[in-house]
């Protein structure tokens, strides 16, 4: 498929830094009844210069790109006409979300953070405290907390004997 060419060629796979930053992220889409249908979730900010995305897989992978709309052709477009469509996108505003459809599809399934204003796309420090936002927004979930945090791992941890 020749439309994710760009993509591909622009994303880059973040490691173990995101991950352990983001475990609650990583897992609520591949955890049900988190997520139904175990979509995607894209986490974007976007202004009228460009959009910046981390997909957050259900194979546990995490991808972040960025690209200016400018540098977008048709068949990169409709590659994203098809990702806002069958993914959980979260935003940072309705600002960001007229932008993506003012340069391609409004996504289908949104969600807005209640971040602290804009999130410009290509500040990553200011990207992070945003994933941030996110990331506690599925800490909270129960079907993620317990898994990330089972209630008998503490009583675990009190209990291992000390060295003398």
């Amino acid at each position: 498929m020749e439309s994710n060419s760009f993509f591909l060629q622009r994303a880059v796979a973040r490691g173990a830094d995101w991950h352990v930053s983001y475990p609650a992220l990583c897992m609520a889409s591949s955890t049900d009844p988190v997520d139904e249908r175990r979509k995607q979730i894209v986490v974007a900010a976007a202004d009228d210069n460009g959009v910046r995305m981390a997909f957050f897989s259900s194979l546990g992978a995490i991808l972040d790109f960025q690209a200016s709309w400018v540098e977008m052709d048709a068949a990169t477009r409709g590659w994203l006409n098809f990702t806002t469509r069958w993914n959980r996108w979260w935003l940072p505003d309705v600002a960001a979300l007229g932008s993506i459809e003012r340069h391609a599809n409004a996504p289908t399934d949104v969600r807005f953070a209640a971040s602290n204003g804009r999130v410009a796309p290509l500040e990553t420090d200011g990207f992070r405290r945003y994933l941030d936002i996110i990331e506690q927004h599925y800490r909270r979930d129960e079907t993620i907390s317990r898994i990330l945090f089972p209630p008998d791992a503490a009583s675990a941890v009190q209990s291992r004997p000390t060295a003398p």
